[in-house]
């Protein structure tokens, strides 16, 4: 048995060292991501093998991620596997890549039918083309921003400790302004935001907030992910604000991370609204991601 326990803020830096060395990382394999959706679901790490094996517990189905790390990750497999098998609980392994996958058809002889999940992939940008949103293909995200600045009295602030009441705040008003059809989503995913900033520094986050007229109308919030990636986790803008959510995005890139070359804004979930927004800023690549049922 694999000797799983709950994730806690102390797993922080064993568990950030694994992840350093998995290759082509999506933002699920980010700890403060994996630490912030334990509000949503129950999540359990082991240290199996010397690899770093996560678990997620939803209602129907437990996630396991491929095994992270230069450990004996063949070993952690079979356990993670033979433990999913002595589940009744139907399982998935969860997060592959090309490498890992064929990993896992040499192991097993292509025991397992693999498939890419189109709605997991996550899109990874420029970050010089969100900084200058230069050339044709920018203009309408150029046009809300201008629009913005011209009717609105703003200012750009880094997050800190004081202010994030405010964004709290903002994304409880934000949460009565959304669709009634996703409200049940949407209230977990207040639950991870709460999370998050109540962990804002232990998690070593990086946000940025707009004002108009004093108001927080737009926040992000995200952290490192490799020495040239940054991952943004989370970014909530007023709908009825034209240009609030494109400033952000802007603004952000420009004041925070200059030092990097990519941003990666995670997966759209499947939502053909956050698909056509993700698409609309033209990312350079995807994070291609791999799942299986093992039981």
């Amino acid at each position: 048995m694999i000797e799983f326990h709950k994730v806690e803020l102390c797993d922080k830096n064993w568990i950030r060292e694994k992840l350093k060395e998995k290759k082509n990382a999506g933002c699920d394999f980010s700890f403060g991501n994996i630490f912030a959706y334990g509000a949503k679901t129950d999540i359990f790490v082991a240290d199996c093998f010397g690899c770093l094996v996560i678990k997620a517990v939803y209602p129907d189905t437990d996630y396991y991620y491929f095994p992270v790390g230069n450990g004996d990750r063949a070993a952690a497999l079979n356990a993670v596997i033979d433990e999913a098998h002595k589940s009744e609980r139907r399982a998935v392994l969860y997060g592959m890549n090309e490498e890992e996958k064929e990993l896992l058809n040499s192991l097993y002889h292509g025991a397992f039918e693999v498939q890419l999940n189109r709605d997991t992939f996550d899109y990874v940008y420029l970050t010089e083309e969100l900084i200058s949103l230069s050339g044709k293909k920018f203009q309408p995200k150029r046009n809300h921003i201008s629009f913005f600045r011209r009717n609105n009295i703003w200012n750009y602030e880094r997050i800190e400790k004081s202010s994030i009441p405010e964004c709290l705040e903002m994304s409880e008003k934000w949460l009565e302004q959304s669709n009634a059809e996703y409200r049940d989503d949407l209230e977990a995913e207040l639950k991870i935001i709460r999370r998050a900033f109540a962990n804002y520094d232990e998690l070593d986050y990086v946000g940025g907030l707009i004002r108009a007229d004093g108001k927080v109308v737009a926040y992000t919030m995200g952290e490192k992910l490799t020495d040239d990636t940054f991952c943004i986790h989370i970014e909530k803008a007023f709908a009825d604000i034209r240009g609030a959510s494109q400033l952000i995005n802007q603004q952000f890139a420009e004041n925070e991370l200059k030092s990097y070359k990519y941003i990666n804004r995670e997966d759209d979930v499947g939502a053909d609204n956050l698909r056509k927004a993700k698409l609309s800023y033209n990312p350079v690549f995807m994070v291609e991601k791999y799942e299986t049922r093992i039981n």
